[in-house]
């Protein structure tokens, strides 16, 4: 369902939920780094007023790194800037636990309470990465709180703060660390509610029947239209009509992406059966795309003969669509589904092959009956000899193989020349039409 971007307006919901969600970890950074400012200055002076210039050292140095932090944030990168305040301050907090804020018979250490903020914000602004990265950083966040936390009195060191000055620092520690604490739950509060929105309005959507398939026709070398792509819409009320590429990502981010693409499949075997009773369209095929996260369902295979035994329809019509990713996660898993799909007659296509994780066993061993051309080369094909040589070679290994070869992304008649001189014999993009609703795609099958 990762369709080709048409000329359909509307608001998206994954834009627009993706910048919002930067635009908070952006005030995050920034919040994280003012604070960090603020506090190194104020201790650093103090200390040093004190004389204390080991202990103003470690706080100048916090001061120093959250003016980095602010920096990094207004250069737009989030990323860097999100590592550099967690790794420079759980080094810092570490340091100042372990010699500085050493816990006494009258005093207890309070900095590493810090620690705990530091793993909420970890979570928080690594949610979007792997799962092993984002809770791996909050588990060693955790384990050097529980440490200093459980770390015996003992006496100070040298340079350690006096009592007198950490009795007071108590509540300025813990009254900043429970604001910085209340303020990152408040964040990620507000991604759980939008989260929740979404998927909501896409449930209604669906329950309410405002997603429907456009279809993009497919054509042989002489033009003529051997089948079609399903492209899915949503025709919202306020945002119009709504592209794949403006809620499919919310969609696999809530999960909606499993019933959605449940009744994606329904409705393509369902066209199919419609098409049959037509003469102009009974020959024609259908491809329809499938995520990684639909293939990875337990079900997915019983789902499509499903599907295919209700509309009655010859399952050698029905195209699914894959991307490389699908093989990323549980490789074994996949090739057996796609063998099972294979057994019942459902053609396999591999999508955007060059694109991404592909290597050419999988041509070899797996059993796609066609691949596509991603647009990225077919783009430049007439400017780029690079890329002309790359179309060229990813033909002569379709016909080695004995799979068909789709270029998409055609828009140009010197692109459809020099693809069909190097022997591509399927095509698909606006050249041949534009995504069109069905009545629209029947009426283009009957036109003289």
């Amino acid at each position: 369902m990762d369709a080709p971007v048409d000329n359909a307006h509307g608001v998206g919901w994954s834009g627009m939920m993706e910048r919002r969600r930067r635009r908070r970890v952006f005030h995050l950074l920034l919040a994280i780094g003012l604070v960090m400012l603020s506090l190194g200055l104020g201790w650093g002076a103090f200390f040093a007023w004190r004389g204390a210039w080991t202990v103003a050292a470690v706080e100048l140095a916090i001061a120093a790194l959250g003016v980095a932090v602010m920096v990094m944030a207004r250069l737009r990168r989030p990323r860097a800037a999100s590592w550099l305040a967690l790794v420079g301050m759980a080094v810092l907090l570490c340091f100042f636990s372990a010699f500085l804020d050493v816990s006494t018979d009258a005093v207890p250490r309070t900095s590493h309470v810090f620690l705990l903020v530091l793993a909420l914000c970890a979570h928080h602004v690594f949610r979007d990465t792997h799962a092993w990265l984002r809770y791996g950083v909050v588990v060693v966040l955790l384990v050097a709180f529980a440490v200093f936390a459980a770390a015996p009195v003992r006496a100070p060191y040298p340079f350690a703060i006096a009592d007198d000055v950490r009795r007071v620092g108590i509540w300025v520690n813990l009254a900043t660390a429970v604001a910085s604490f209340l303020i990152v739950l408040r964040l990620a509060e507000t991604d759980i509610a939008e989260h929740r929105a979404l998927h909501r309005a896409l449930r209604d959507a669906l329950s309410h029947r405002r997603f429907e398939l456009f279809y993009q026709p497919q054509v042989d070398a002489q033009g003529h239209v051997v089948g079609a792509e399903a492209l899915l819409r949503w025709r919202d009320a306020r945002r119009g009509l709504v592209r794949p590429a403006d809620f499919m990502q919310a969609a696999e981010d809530t999960g909606f992406i499993l019933p959605l693409g449940q009744w994606v499949l329904q409705e393509a075997c369902r066209q199919l059966a419609d098409w049959r009773a037509d003469p102009a369209l009974r020959h024609l095929r259908l491809s329809v795309n499938v995520s990684a996260l639909q293939l990875r369902q337990p079900d997915f295979v019983q789902q499509a003969e499903e599907a295919v035994a209700r509309s009655g329809v010859d399952a050698g019509l029905l195209t699914l669509e894959l991307t490389e990713s699908v093989l990323v996660h549980d490789m074994d898993d996949a090739v057996g589904k796609m063998r099972a799909l294979h057994a019942m007659g459902v053609r396999l296509s591999l999508d955007d092959f060059g694109a991404g994780y592909a290597s050419l066993s999988y041509l070899r061993e797996l059993p796609f009956a066609e691949m596509k051309i991603d647009r990225a080369f077919t783009r430049g094909i007439v400017r780029d000899a690079h890329a002309a040589t790359i179309t060229r070679n990813l033909l002569q290994l379709g016909r080695d193989l004995g799979i068909d070869v789709i270029a998409e992304g055609i828009e140009q008649d010197d692109q459809f020349a020099l693809l069909g001189e190097q022997g591509c014999r399927l095509f698909q993009g606006y050249l041949f039409g534009r995504p069109m609703e069905a009545a629209a795609f029947r009426q283009r099958m009957r036109a003289p």
